[in-house]
């Protein structure tokens, strides 16, 4: 039994460190083939990394930063994501563990009476080891990396969910502090075209209006009372929404102003770009580490086609008597034996199982690609809109102040007596679109950042320093 104990524990050593799954390599083509066209877009005057900005120092207003980090307390999907790491993070202690040896104490007393009346006591007390398998092909260390890097992937998940958090706070608050702009904007043409509505009238009573005058006036203001009562539901809406994202009942203590450019003031974005960039991202790095989990499961189905040996061992007292059972020079015993297991015939399970686990290391390496794709094309998208966004912004500003110098004109040449009140409608129609159209495209430039800081991975720096 020592010969068989020695030979199993010396092969051991011989075939430890042997692993059956394959070489890790980073799929690179994907990255090849969409670099370039994303750099075109990239200024190559901007320096530094959208990843190293702290969020609180990303949104300077006081507003901003208060939204998202309510938002970061009280999430529900941030929680959630945040117990499924401790839950990986167990499962991955678990298969760990399975790499030493399992040691319980454990102590017998039996009392025996055979029908002649004799009795007979036996006591033990002692250490066991229950059967610990020999990683002799790395099943056992291969099931532990692919513990480890599901351990790690849904960390990454969690990192992701956290930028992807702050940009969706971000954004809500964006677009209910641009709808309560555009619904003060409302309130202010329903009240324009009430004294419109109010003059055409006197006009009309004087003979001076005709009654199409009036008409169109009519028209005009109960057009400017849809459009506030369309506003104010939808900054309803707009609050309900940020009030779920929040994970608070109210918004209470959050500061709103119906005026974007104080309430919703960033920094510029540095786009520093490589490589390096966008590889670094969660939801990439969470693809990588789920491929290497997929890897690490080819190994472990590979070992099942070999032999399994275990040892499984004692140390301890036996002793008839109990008094005896610690104090008898012979009650000390020990034991050590080896157990070996040979796949022969399992109507092709293993096959089956490795085949299986073959298929998913393709559909991981499928999965990497496509978030690579879906990385480059958000990078993409945001550099493109940024490029537009400021040109369009100054185009849609001097279109506001010619259709407020239109607008007055044509009042002040419909008082006069020198045009008709429907040059007057049309003026007043073409300033509110301008406007709306203003604040919405203020707020797409500003949610034009947001973007670019959360493809670019930024929103970590913040929760790096608070974890450490």
């Amino acid at each position: 039994m020592k010969r068989i104990a020695t030979v199993v524990l010396a092969g051991a050593l011989m075939m430890s460190g042997c692993s059956l799954a394959p070489t890790y390599k980073r799929p690179g083509s994907v990255t090849a083939e969409n670099w370039s066209s994303v750099q075109e877009n990239a200024s190559e005057a901007d320096q530094g990394l959208a990843s190293d900005i702290p969020w609180r120092s990303f949104f300077q207003s006081p507003a901003l930063q208060q939204v998202v980090e309510t938002a970061l307390a009280n999430n529900r999907d941030l929680k959630t994501a945040a117990l499924n790491v401790q839950k990986t993070q167990a499962l991955y202690r678990i298969e760990r563990s399975k790499l030493l040896p399992e040691i319980n104490a454990a102590g017998t007393g039996e009392y025996r009476k055979d029908f002649g009346g004799n009795t007979a006591e036996t006591y033990t007390a002692g250490l066991a080891m229950p059967a610990y398998e020999l990683d002799l092909f790395g099943r056992v260390d291969n099931l532990s990396q692919v513990a480890l890097n599901n351990y790690l992937a849904t960390e990454e998940a969690r990192k992701s969910i956290t930028i992807s958090l702050i940009a969706q706070a971000a954004n809500a608050y964006l677009q209910l502090t641009s709808d309560m702009e555009t619904l003060t904007l409302s309130r202010e043409s329903l009240e324009t075209r009430h004294q419109t509505y109010e003059l055409v009238d006197k006009s009309y009573r004087n003979g001076v209006a005709t009654r199409q005058d009036l008409s169109q006036a009519r028209i005009a203001l109960e057009s400017a009372r849809v459009n506030t009562v369309l506003y104010t539901r939808l900054v309803q809406l707009d609050k309900n929404a940020l009030v779920l994202i929040l994970g608070t009942r109210n918004l209470e203590g959050i500061p709103m102003t119906a005026n974007l450019e104080k309430s919703a003031v960033m920094d510029e974005i540095p786009v520093g770009l490589s490589s390096e960039v966008l590889l670094s991202r969660p939801d990439i790095l969470q693809a990588e580490f789920s491929l290497k989990a997929a890897g690490a499961n080819i190994g472990a189905a590979r070992a099942a086609f070999y032999p399994r040996i275990a040892l499984t061992g004692s140390l301890g007292y036996s002793s008839t008597d109990l008094g005896d059972l610690f104090s008898s020079s012979d009650a000390g015993a020990w034991g050590l034996g080896p157990s070996i297991s040979i796949p022969i015939f399992n109507g092709g399970r293993n096959k089956a199982l490795l085949k299986a686990a073959k298929i998913d290391q393709e559909i991981a390496v499928v999965n990497y690609e496509k978030t690579l794709q879906v990385a480059f094309k958000e990078v993409a998208d945001a550099l493109a809109a940024r490029e537009t966004l400021g040109r369009q912004l100054e185009a849609q500003d001097m279109l506001v102040q010619a259709s407020q110098e239109a607008y007055d004109l044509s009042l002040r040449r419909y008082t006069e007596g020198v045009d008709s009140f429907l040059s007057v409608l049309d003026a007043q129609r073409s300033l509110f679109a301008s406007q709306t159209t203003l604040i919405d495209l203020q707020r797409q430039e500003l949610a034009n950042r947001v973007s670019l800081y959360k493809v670019l991975g930024g929103g970590l720096e913040d929760q790096a320093k608070a974890s450490s």
